[in-house]
């Protein structure tokens, strides 16, 4: 009975411990007084707590700290060294994402710079971009010695819409997520009289930062933040159009914000040939992941896109799991091996593509006996960025030039076959 009980107890103790570990997140903030002001870590955390959760914050946020300074300061780089961050959060300073300059020749490179360290100490945790707010009536933005400036912006939401195109295209070259905040501040300022800028018409107000922090809640946690407890010095009816506000920006255009970056999603196809068989990996990943095949057969191999040989005629199950860090995916195909003659063109012709990861061109090669096809270029998001079609060609060189950096899916297709090969622009 004492050994039952023994059980039990430590049985529930593992289940709490496993439930601790989901619900608690460590988050690293690398930004300036926006980040700052209102003490917006903390609201997080308060956040976080409000719906049983607990949120390990650090953060160095000197006042008007860019990403260039962030990228050499000896304490924003020891943070990241420390490692172990599930997120870090880079905001960059609230005018330079908006001066077309130094968005491309201090923003672009730091985050770069940043993002390569955040990799290198912490190789699982997700690199957030902490999209800002524009002016509270737009204007011309300018560096400090007026050598470079912004469009005169005729209102905030026109310089809203440059600070999002700045997060939105860097973070997605990066392959990190988007706090969405702006975005959410241009929601509430558009369809409503609530003020969200300070007196300087720059800086959040507490209602500016708690929305914020709704927005934050509902990335790190993937939930809504509609319903939680903690309103701070709000009025529960504002707080709850602030939550509603978040909720919306981020969950009814999810997928803009590439918060599902760290996760893997297996995929694979694959060519017969007599009894060896080429498996071609598809999996949507970052990179580093790992893979697993189990051929069916009491064989294994843990490369990206393996050659196998059978010895009989029968059908396999060949499983992929494709993992990296707490996120893992797994599918199985059955392939059948009865004493195969060639290649079934019509299943899995035998289509290549290379180099991958890719620089300044993608060359496809085709089998001689596929006569027509069209090709998608696809951007990860899901947008198609260029489509096309050839005839009788067994090469083609894809001009990868004007692309920007980041996780592409050339999809290939005839009305016989389809196949998707995900590729990396470097």
């Amino acid at each position: 009975m004492c050994s039952r009980f023994l059980f039990s107890l430590l049985l529930l103790l593992f289940s709490i411990s496993i439930l601790a570990q989901e619900d608690t997140l460590r988050v690293l903030f690398l930004g300036n007084s926006y980040t700052n002001v209102n003490n917006l870590p903390l609201l997080c955390q308060e956040m976080a707590l409000a719906s049983d959760k607990y949120l390990y914050v650090d953060a160095n946020t000197p006042g008007g700290c860019t990403y260039e300074q962030h990228a050499t300061n000896s304490s924003s780089l020891a943070k990241i060294r420390e490692g172990n961050w599930d997120y870090v959060v880079l905001q960059e300073q609230s005018q330079i994402p908006s001066i077309d300059f130094h968005r491309y020749n201090s923003m672009y490179p730091n985050a770069r710079k940043l993002n390569d360290s955040i990799k290198t100490y912490n190789p699982c945790a997700q690199t957030l971009s902490f999209m800002t707010w524009g002016r509270r009536f737009g204007g011309q933005q300018c560096d400090d010695q007026g050598i470079h400036c912004s469009p005169d912006f005729v209102d905030f939401s026109h310089m809203q819409d440059s600070l999002e195109s700045a997060y939105v295209d860097i973070s997605m070259e990066m392959h990190a997520g988007i706090a969405p905040v702006g975005i959410a501040w241009k929601k509430v300022i558009e369809n409503s009289s609530l003020v969200l800028h300070s007196g300087d018409d720059s800086h959040p107000n507490y209602m500016g930062s708690y929305l914020a922090a709704c927005v934050f809640h509902a990335t790190f946690w993937k939930e809504s933040p509609v319903g939680n407890l903690f309103t701070g010095t709000l009025d529960e009816s504002v707080a709850s159009y602030l939550q509603g506000a978040a909720d919306t920006t981020v969950f009814h255009s999810y997928h803009d914000w590439n918060l599902n970056a760290n996760q893997v999603q297996a995929e694979f196809s694959f060519g017969i040939l007599n009894y060896v068989v080429h498996f071609n990996n598809l999996s949507i990943c970052p990179p580093l992941s790992t893979y697993y095949w189990d051929f069916g057969d009491g064989s294994y191999s843990e490369e990206g896109s393996p050659m196998h040989s059978y010895d009989e005629d029968q059908d396999y199950t060949v499983t992929l799991r494709t993992k990296h860090c707490s996120s893992m995916d797994s599918i199985s195909k059955t392939i059948s091996i009865h004493n195969s003659t060639g290649v079934d063109l019509l299943q899995e012709p035998h289509i290549h593509i290379f180099p991958n990861p890719a620089h300044d061109y993608l060359t496809i090669t085709f089998p001689e006996e596929i006569k027509a096809i069209s090709l998608e270029l696809i951007h990860e998001n899901g947008r198609i960025i260029d489509s096309f079609h050839l005839t009788s060609v067994q090469k083609h060189r894809l001009d990868l030039q004007p692309l920007k950096r980041g996780y592409y899916l050339l999809r290939v297709h005839n009305k016989e076959i389809v196949k998707s090969f995900p590729f990396l622009k470097i």
